[in-house]
């Protein structure tokens, strides 16, 4: 079934139907919330309360070949929110004199001494360092591959910010992995 007959007949309150819109797009959005979040478990709790309020707001959804925009606008609406609220969290940690420090270890090794798994960790790092919102617009454009045009949708934001934020990501990105060699 494509995507724009399960929207219709999900508008039409088929669950089954629902499920469809939820194994097309399940991984995707489980992807963003984890490069956005940097954990596993927030990101499963954005994933699955994304499609809650996709499955009890989908009569709302006017055009039905937009579904696509309309989940990752859900779920980065839901990923800032949660990043507000760690950061909030971090803050009152560190006035409270206890270590927020997700990542202890600052210590840059040499690229070639590292491993995949190590590169990847580097990686997602450096994207939770990055601000929330150059953090955005890298996961949907660079990781998720989604045309600058759908990103400025999905974030409100007109589609030459999306640009200079993507070229200022890939500025900073660069630079930070420039220090690894």
């Amino acid at each position: 079934m494509d995507e724009i007959t399960a929207v219709k007949a999900s508008q039409a309150s088929n669950r089954d139907d629902f499920g469809v819109l939820i194994d097309q797009h399940y991984k995707n959005i489980y992807r963003f919330a984890y490069h956005c979040t940097g954990n596993h478990q927030d990101a499963d709790d954005i994933c699955q309360e994304t499609f809650l309020r996709a499955f009890d707001r989908i009569g709302q959804l006017k055009n039905h070949d937009s579904f696509r925009e309309w989940i990752f606008k859900i779920a980065s609406n839901l990923s800032k929110k949660h990043i507000k609220k760690i950061r909030l969290n971090k803050n009152f940690t560190e006035k409270s004199g206890s270590s927020g420090n997700l990542y202890e270890n600052n210590d840059i090794l040499p690229l070639e001494n590292l491993t995949q798994k190590e590169k990847a960790s580097f990686i997602r790092q450096q994207l939770q360092e990055m601000s929330e919102r150059l953090r955005m617009v890298t996961v949907l454009v660079l990781m998720e591959g989604l045309a600058q045009k759908e990103a400025s949708k999905i974030l409100n934001r007109s589609e030459p910010s999306i640009s200079r934020d993507l070229n200022e990501a890939k500025q900073w990105l660069q630079s930070r992995l420039r220090n690894l060699k």
